[in-house]
């Protein structure tokens, strides 16, 4: 399997901050194109999959294929994933089709389609969700990640189900008799 890899830059950043590098398109000057180091993005995105392929005229970019996006501590899979960005090659919102596993911290989140907003670090999973935090179990209709704030949210028909130290089995201590 040839697997491409290519480093993304998801800056997540007011305005005046740079744009990630995607790629150029035919008519851009080589100046405009020159490699940018990573310490000056705010948010660096490795992404992994089987192909990729540049829409220049469309400025997108598309990874297909056994696909895994990393930001930070978050770490987002899927069957396909599509970035949006901007003239300035500035990701604004990446989308996940098929197979959606999200994981941020203890935050775990499941379902067919997730969208994240980069500039607002949002990711809202669709598509019979499920989700986790720490022990605890989410269904729902969406499950919402503030990845900046660390909260995971449910819309739609919320299901929990709570799980605390006192539901587990006590262990038996051993030895004595």
């Amino acid at each position: 399997m040839i697997e491409y890899f290519l480093m993304a830059f998801f800056a997540a950043g007011g305005p005046g901050k740079s744009g990630a590098a995607v790629a150029p398109d035919a008519g851009t000057p080589a100046a405009a194109t020159a490699p940018v180091s990573p310490t000056e993005f705010k948010n660096p995105v490795e992404i992994t999959a089987d192909r990729f392929e540049i829409q220049g005229k469309r400025q997108e970019a598309v990874w297909i294929g056994h696909v895994k996006a990393v930001r930070g501590q978050t770490v987002l899979t899927c069957d396909r994933l599509l970035a949006h960005y901007t003239k300035a090659q500035e990701i604004t919102r990446i989308e996940c089709i098929g197979r959606v596993e999200a994981t941020h911290k203890d935050m775990w989140a499941g379902g067919e389609r997730a969208d994240f907003d980069n500039v607002a670090g949002i990711l809202v999973v669709t598509g019979n969700p499920e989700a986790r935090k720490g022990q605890n179990r989410m269904k729902g209709a969406k499950i919402v990640f503030d990845v900046a704030r660390d909260v995971i949210s449910v819309e739609g028909g919320a299901q929990t189900i709570f799980e605390s130290g006192a539901t587990r089995p006590i262990p038996k201590l051993g030895g004595r008799k």
